[in-house]
């Protein structure tokens, strides 16, 4: 009896995260240099120069954009000025993206204006060599729509990735892309069948019935009733079909940001909506593409007026976690419980909270390269914030991939970590999330140390690779098999 009491009491333990009431997040806003003041929007991140950190792209409406060089520990200046004319655009820029449009192995950026004046265009940067070049004429992108976000993923699966524009007001028809392949892009929205003429506000493309196509999640919104989301299965041939209704994701309520994660180890996406009138959506994926609500006592069913939603596994404890930025009260910061509910413990880290601020476009991010998950906010009026996770463990493992035959960022990809049998974590590779928000080009699982795991990977090609007896606390970067396309 006693011996049964003693594991019970070790197993309770572990059950209570060590920072438990004593603040997993600490502000490091100052010494890490990111508190743009503008009127912010959105948060880009990406490996802008190379160097294997994770730079910082900020959108504002309303001032300039900042670009953000990281020095590898967490410190960032900004570099606006230096790395090309124009990326300081004092426009409305709302949610930018970056992606490798030519696989040349150097991100570029696509950043939409929002239309703050008629004559005002979007723009695409081609990075060269760490500097960036406005080529938006020549490659035809120059959409002069209100475009709130814009999204990235090769939807032909052509080795190209496609951009896709969610524009805002009345009457107004979203636009995709196609990547010729040569510098240029062709409008093909209409053959495609994905023109929603919605109040847009972001765009998330995720793969949600497991068959190796990216799909494509439109949030719309407009005062005071809302407006359905649209959800378009993609055939696999480029042509989509709206299944929003049909597979219960169409949320009527006025939606701002979403997110798709595999919140429940089942390996499939499931999706969390953010909207700023209604209550939020969280939806669980059946395996097939369907979405049931979740139940009631979810803990997500939030009414403020909610806008940035990112998922990650802040605590290592092997599931995934929510923030979600707020325009009303407070920011919450949701600790995934592993029985399907979650409990705000944003009380806990009072820093996060952002009491008072209406915060936008939030990310998660592993800025000083120590294997946990810090977070970055971006606020309207008021500073931005960075908070560094103080978990400080061995307990993950995170995945970088490059793409051959695929896209070179091999965006798209779907990631599985396994220990033997058990499914630990899933995950698939994107440019968009949340609202106005592009996560790092890296997949982050928390795992025990204890313990060994097999990573497998499946990249837009449909090549896969097996990697076994990997080891908590360390970086894998994976390069696609096979022959580099002739592109």
């Amino acid at each position: 009896m006693k011996r049964l009491v003693l594991i019970l009491v070790i197993a309770t333990v572990m059950a209570i995260p060590a920072w438990a009431g004593t603040g997993l997040m600490k502000d490091v806003t100052d010494t890490s240099g990111t508190g743009d003041p503008g009127n912010g929007k959105g948060a880009a991140f990406a490996d802008v120069d190379n160097d294997g950190d994770w730079d910082l792209y900020i959108s504002n409406k309303g001032g300039a954009n900042r670009l953000m060089i990281n020095d590898g520990k967490g410190v960032f200046t900004d570099a606006t000025g230096e790395a090309g004319e124009g990326l300081d655009d004092a426009g409305f820029a709302m949610g930018s993206v970056f992606f490798d449009f030519d696989n040349d192995g150097w991100v570029d950026l696509y950043v939409p204006k929002g239309g703050r004046y008629e004559i005002e265009a979007n723009r695409l940067f081609k990075n060269v060599d760490g500097k960036f070049v406005d080529v938006t004429d020549k490659a035809g992108v120059g959409s002069k729509e209100f475009t709130y976000a814009a999204a990235a993923a090769d939807y032909n699966n052509d080795g190209f990735i496609d951009l896709y524009l969610a524009n805002y007001g009345v009457g107004a028809k979203n636009i995709l892309y196609r990547n010729n392949g040569n510098g240029t892009f062709t409008d093909v929205t209409d053959t495609a069948g994905v023109g929603d003429r919605s109040w847009s506000w972001m765009a998330v493309w995720a793969d949600v019935n497991n068959d190796g196509a990216p799909d494509l999640y439109v949030i719309n919104g407009r005062y005071p009733a809302g407006e359905p989301n649209t959800l378009y299965i993609n055939d696999g041939k480029g042509k989509f079909t709206s299944e929003g209704v049909a597979r219960g994701v169409s949320d009527s309520n006025w939606g701002l940001g979403a997110a798709f994660a595999d919140t429940d180890s089942d390996g499939d996406l499931d999706l969390f909506v953010s909207n700023y009138v209604g209550a939020n959506g969280y939806y669980v994926n059946d395996g097939a593409g369907n979405f049931p609500p979740a139940a009631q006592d979810s803990g997500l069913a939030n009414t403020g007026w909610g806008k940035g939603p990112t998922f990650g596994d802040i605590d290592h404890d092997g599931d995934l976690d929510l923030y979600e930025g707020d325009c009303k009260v407070a920011n919450q910061l949701y600790r995934n419980n592993g029985d399907g509910t979650f409990s705000d413990i944003a009380q806990d880290n009072e820093a996060v909270m952002c009491s008072s601020v209406r915060t936008k476009g939030t990310s998660f991010a592993d800025i000083d390269n120590d294997g946990d998950l810090d977070l970055y906010v971006v606020n309207w009026g008021a500073p931005n914030k960075m908070f560094l996770n103080t978990t400080n463990d061995a307990n993950w493992i995170k995945v970088r991939l490059s793409g051959t035959i695929s896209n070179s960022m091999a965006i798209g990809s779907r990631v599985w970590v396994r220990e033997g049998e058990r499914l630990v974590g899933m995950a698939d590779l994107q440019t968009s999330s949340g609202f106005c928000a592009q996560p790092p080009q890296e997949l982050h699982f928390g795992a025990s140390s204890t313990s060994v795991y097999t990573v497998e990977v499946r990249f837009p090609s449909g090549a896969r690779k097996i990697i076994e007896g990997v080891q908590t606390g360390q970086t894998l970067t994976i390069e696609e098999p096979g022959e580099v396309a002739a592109r």
